[in-house]
């Protein structure tokens, strides 16, 4: 059985300074922005986060599993992921372990706009192919 991870880290975002709907379990935490004028970094840069997610991520025991998994998260004001969530899932606990390993992610660097430090959220898709 081949199987193959491919990790596709172009962090979606809408154009302009938008901002992300207000989730009812933050309610009193700011809502994240999806662009900010410095992004957040994963720590050694966004290639050092592809390895990171491709040395993590365990591959299910399923052959035929391929697809994109899409998961978005928040970068906080002090650079710890929350509010995961997997918005495509391709069954047989894929979701879940996309989840699992951003949550393992260390602290990144805060994105900031206007010099402040503010909370961004990021839309990561995961490519996989197992057959």
């Amino acid at each position: 059985m081949k199987r193959i991870l491919l990790i596709a880290v172009f962090f979606v975002a809408q154009y302009g300074f938008a901002q992300a709907p207000i989730n009812v379990a933050n309610k009193n935490l700011p809502i994240p922005y999806e662009e900010v004028e410095n992004r957040p970094m994963y720590p050694g840069g966004i290639n050092e986060f592809i390895k990171f997610v491709g040395k993590n991520f365990q591959m299910p025991d399923v052959e035929g599993v391929s697809g994109v998994i899409k998961v978005s998260f928040v970068i906080e004001t002090n650079g710890v992921v929350t509010d995961v969530k997997v918005l495509n899932d391709l069954g047989h606990g894929t979701g879940a372990e996309a989840k699992r390993v951003v949550l393992l992610s260390p602290k990144w660097t805060p994105g900031d706009q206007d010099g402040k430090a503010v909370r961004v959220t990021y839309t990561l898709p995961i490519t996989i192919r197992n057959y």
